[in-house]
């Protein structure tokens, strides 16, 4: 077992990497970033117990459609205690006409059709949890690509309260995360009066993306710093209560993602194929991310390869005391859910509390007609 996993034990070949991996890594301005990660934090509260990635994967819907049918799935949070699953996705081309109707054409008549993907543009739904079915929805324009989400639960007359990326620009991904409440058929953009803005993790950060875990009152946010990506732990009230300062509390844990590689046919990670990441989630001191490629016309059964093991699920710890030395992670495990989906790609990952033991849930796109929809799957 390995101490906190950083970016300075990455560059000294701490972790047992190869060294063109650790090359890989290297980011502009590396001796600075390097002193100053020499001082992360580890200090999430431990005693969570670890969903085992490697265990079995169990529909739970199929055939879910979004408010926006034209586009897929990306990110996906739950608010466990009103049973309602939050989705984002890109606007699409089907809803123009809707955002350019009423009162919202002062802030959308600008908009292409084929725009809204560079502009970051969001379609953000409320289903029911017992169908999927669609009970509310909002669109959110210049936040990003909507990649992760966080949802703190509607109490009484209180809204959920939702958490994003924002302030894309032309990127198609949040340079900041901001709150704002839950409004049915509500238009925002990212300067409205009801979105709140907080800091930054580091100065140098980009693409930044958001996930709550209101059981242990954490945020964690997944962002960029040149070519790696790190995540940062806070605790949730605290930093709520930072809104509109630009400065986020001092974070309770901060360390480097370890690398994500596609799969050989032997299901071994193969170090010269990054993976295309897809969405995490947190619970705890655990980190859990999904990676994975589209796949079209071909049934898992007929595989071999890094197609084979396109979908792949990954856990490791904040605090670094839990992750392996040669690979950074706890575990680390191909999926065969929803193996007949054609297409077949994963999109979003979150956790689920209202059944009694967690549920690690992510979403599987499984439509390519001008209807798309997806099938959610868990493991626990």
């Amino acid at each position: 077992m390995t101490s906190n996993l950083t970016r300075r034990n990455l560059i000294r070949g701490g972790t047992g990497l190869a060294a063109g991996t650790v090359a890989a890594l290297a980011l502009p301005g590396a001796g600075t970033v390097a002193e100053a990660a020499g001082t992360d934090p580890a200090n999430v509260p431990t005693g969570t117990a670890l969903i085992d990635v490697s265990n079995g994967s169990t529909r739970w819907l199929a055939g879910v459609g979004n408010q926006d049918s034209s586009t897929t799935l990306q990110g996906i949070a739950f608010d466990s205690v009103n049973k309602h699953l939050y989705t984002l996705q890109i606007a699409g081309m089907s809803q123009v006409a809707y955002l350019r109707s009423g009162s919202q054409v002062a802030v959308t008549q600008a908009i292409g059709g084929d725009d809204h993907a560079e502009s970051g543009d969001l379609c953000l739904t409320r289903h029911d949890l017992a169908t999927g079915a669609v009970t509310g929805f909002m669109y959110l324009l210049g936040f990003g690509h909507g990649v992760s989400l966080g949802i703190e639960p509607a109490n009484g007359s209180a809204p959920a309260q939702v958490w994003t990326e924002a302030g894309a620009g032309k990127s198609g991904y949040g340079q900041e995360v901001v709150r704002f409440p839950f409004t049915d058929q509500g238009v925002l953009w990212t300067s409205h009066p009801a979105v709140r803005r907080f800091g930054s993790p580091d100065p140098a950060a980009t693409s930044m993306t958001p996930s709550v875990d209101v059981d242990h009152n954490l945020l964690v946010i997944r962002y960029a710093l040149g070519s790696a990506h790190w995540f940062a732990a806070y605790d949730l009230a605290a930093t709520v209560a930072t809104a509109g300062t630009e400065t986020l509390p001092a974070p309770l844990a901060r360390i480097q993602q370890p690398p994500l590689y596609k799969y050989k046919a032997d299901g071994t990670p193969d170090p010269t194929a990054p993976a295309t990441f897809q969405g995490f989630t947190s619970y705890g001191q655990y980190v859990y991310m999904l990676d994975g490629d589209p796949r079209v016309s071909t049934p898992s059964a007929t595989l071999t390869g890094v197609d084979k093991y396109a979908i792949h699920t990954t856990s490791f710890d904040l605090n670094g005391t839990g992750n392996l030395p040669a690979t950074g992670y706890v575990k680390s495990t191909h999926s065969e859910a929803d193996a007949a989906a054609d297409p077949r790609e994963p999109e979003g990952m979150a956790i689920y509390t209202g059944a009694g033991a967690p549920r690690l849930c992510f979403g599987i796109t499984n439509n390519a007609g001008s209807t798309r929809q997806f099938d959610l799957y868990y493991k626990v």
